[in-house]
């Protein structure tokens, strides 16, 4: 190798380190200094209140989802639930009332999960729902005679109305219906992946 040559390859070793380290330091932008920047963006609860309706089919759908996305993200996601009794719907004013008296002893979720997982047996127009939900109290092991008396309870009763008249207020006018921290999600999503997905875009926002 002459000695042009060695001044040759000495030029464009030069050149290659320099754009290496042009390239590592972020003049252009890499994909690394993006990568950081997402990393550090800092994650914020985000709350979701649902206005829903026990004897709705679609409720009873997105249940599940909602049980996923707590079990992905953990205290991350607080959910918030609304009775929203429909008058189409024969038993849906009880089914929120035994959720209720549920809650006075402790089982509130307990009960909301019971009443989705099995709302083909109470909610058909001919079902005895009372007793059924009597039956689900005993399978807690809640106090059936507090239970009973709760179902009749006016409070419990002025709780679900409360509930539902703030969901007018805010006009659902359908179940399920949610609000993600205040803002309500005008379509419904349609799979677990777009639930996901609002959920990340208010966990992120603004940071």
């Amino acid at each position: 190798m002459n000695k042009l040559s060695v001044q040759i390859v000495a030029v464009l070793a030069f050149i290659g380190i320099a754009l290496g380290a042009l390239y590592y330091g972020g003049v252009f932008g890499n994909s690394q200094n993006g990568e950081t920047s997402q990393t550090e963006r800092t994650a914020k609860q985000v709350e979701i209140l649902k206005y829903s309706d026990y004897s709705c089919p679609a409720c009873a759908a997105y249940a599940p989802l909602e049980k996923q996305l707590k079990a992905e993200f953990g205290d991350m996601v607080q959910f918030g639930y609304r009775h929203f009794p429909l008058e189409s719907f024969p038993h849906s004013e009880l089914a929120a009332y035994a959720a209720e008296a549920a809650r006075e002893q402790g089982k509130f979720q307990e009960m909301h999960d019971m009443l989705f997982n099995r709302q083909q047996e109470w909610s058909p127009a001919q079902a005895n729902a009372e007793q059924i939900f009597m039956d689900y109290a005993e399978m807690l092991e809640l106090d059936l005679e507090q239970f009973e008396n709760d179902l009749d309870n006016e409070e419990i009763h002025a709780r679900v109305e409360s509930n539902l008249q703030e969901g007018i207020r805010r006009q659902v006018n359908a179940t399920p219906t949610y609000f993600v921290d205040g803002h309500k999600i005008r379509q419904n999503p349609q799979s677990y992946e777009q639930f996901k997905s609002i959920v990340e875009l208010y966990m992120y926002r603004n940071n």
